[in-house]
């Protein structure tokens, strides 16, 4: 037969001298439990968000991406030079493609307080982009006509209003 546990004077344990014991360690099983499960949640957090920032950047890959075929390219650049010359359904190709790189850009601003170090000044970036966008003359043209209709929540109006306000960002560390 195993041997009992004994009080620190040899005598065998009671169930209430050692209940204290199975309590305390009870209690470190639990403090440990919580510890990992904190530890794990904070783990797989940041890994959703650079997950998330994956995306991302697809997305804006993608986006810019569309201008790599020649013919809207062209739409593009004749958009940005004089929105007005462009044909009805060139207006609606054009203004769609400004449409789509706000709400890309909307989607940074969204996750902009979980940006990894090492993707620092891609915010301000993307911002220039944004402004360059909707301040070429056919840019400004689309955004005068198209901001009244409602078509994006106020928090991305007021986002796209301050940007403009405050200009491009300097990205260059050299210039």
């Amino acid at each position: 037969m195993p041997d009992e546990p004994r009080s620190p004077y040899g005598q065998p344990m009671s169930l209430a001298e050692f209940a204290p014991v199975a309590d305390f360690l009870a209690a470190l099983g639990v403090m440990a439990s919580l510890f990992f499960l904190a530890w794990e949640t904070r783990r797989t957090r940041k890994q959703t968000e650079l997950t998330n920032w994956r995306e991302l950047l697809e997305t804006l890959v993608l986006y810019k991406g569309l201008t790599n075929d020649p013919e809207f390219a062209d739409l593009v650049e004749r958009g940005h030079a004089d929105y007005r010359a462009l044909s009805p359904a060139d207006q609606r190709r054009f203004g769609l493609y400004l449409e789509q790189g706000i709400h890309v850009y909307g989607n940074f601003v969204k996750h902009n307080d979980s940006l990894p170090t090492k993707l620092a000044g891609l915010e301000d970036a993307v911002t220039n982009y944004l402004i360059e966008m909707l301040t070429t003359p056919g840019g400004a043209v689309w955004w005068a006509q198209n901001r009244p209709l409602g078509r994006f929540m106020p928090s991305t109006y007021r986002m796209i209003d301050d940007c403009i306000a405050r200009g491009p960002q300097k990205t260059d560390p050299s210039g």
